[in-house]
């Protein structure tokens, strides 16, 4: 350890966001990591969960992984980075998923050959400046080896944040279209949060008309609508 990190230590002592209890590297404290509300041991396909089956309409997917569910500090932290781009939401959320993958063994049960991020519309990526799913997904995406296509585009559509699951579904139709080719690829497709499963749904359907082998769907976190 250098003596500027050893020093930076002493001096400015990591705490945990949640507690603000001192920890030994930045992150969240095991107390409060143990609350979140991640999905366990077993929960690696979730479309598996009758619960989860019925909450989420995704005939077109082959499977389903999340983190955990959008609730608690967990929705903050993401709100966070979409709306605010926070720094440290972003590593923390980073640090979520990458444990997540470890702990659900997410390597052995997901067998794709790449990856694609469900892309914003370009006015709303030009004037928020970035692509939240991709600047917490990237890392473990490297990690893993798994190439990000960037082979989906979509066209401005009115946001799904205040709409029911039938205009959500409404409106992601005809939203997305195709700009590279995915034929016979298995296909890792990742979005931040999952509400009713639309938009999900209406991409893996492209994919699959492309011509994916398969998509496998996955997101930091589900939320029901």
């Amino acid at each position: 350890m250098s003596l500027i990190h050893s020093l930076r230590k002493s001096l400015l002592p990591a705490t945990c966001p949640t507690c603000q209890d001192y920890i030994e590297h930045t992150g969240i404290c095991p107390t409060c990591y143990s609350t979140l509300p991640l999905f366990k041991e077993g929960d690696q396909n979730l479309l598996l969960r009758p619960d989860i089956n019925r909450m989420f309409n995704l005939p077109n997917c082959d499977g389903l992984s999340a983190c955990g569910w959008y609730q608690g500090q967990l929705a903050t932290w993401l709100k966070q980075i979409k709306y605010h781009h926070n720094r440290q939401a972003m590593m923390i959320i980073r640090h979520i998923i990458d444990k997540q993958w470890t702990h659900l063994n997410l390597k052995e049960h997901i067998n794709v050959d790449a990856c694609v991020i469900v892309p914003l519309a370009s006015t709303r990526l030009l004037n928020r400046g970035y692509n939240q799913v991709y600047q917490t997904w990237a890392h473990q995406l490297c990690h893993q080896q798994l190439p990000i296509l960037n082979i989906i585009a979509k066209k401005a559509r009115r946001s799904h944040v205040l709409l029911s699951k039938s205009a959500r579904q409404q409106n992601a139709k005809n939203a997305f279209y195709l700009t590279g080719n995915i034929k016979h690829k298995r296909i890792l497709l990742i979005d931040d949060v999952i509400t009713s499963g639309a938009t999900m749904n209406t991409v893996a359907a492209l994919c699959k008309s492309a011509g994916a082998q398969s998509v496998w769907a996955c997101a930091t976190c589900l939320t029901e609508l």
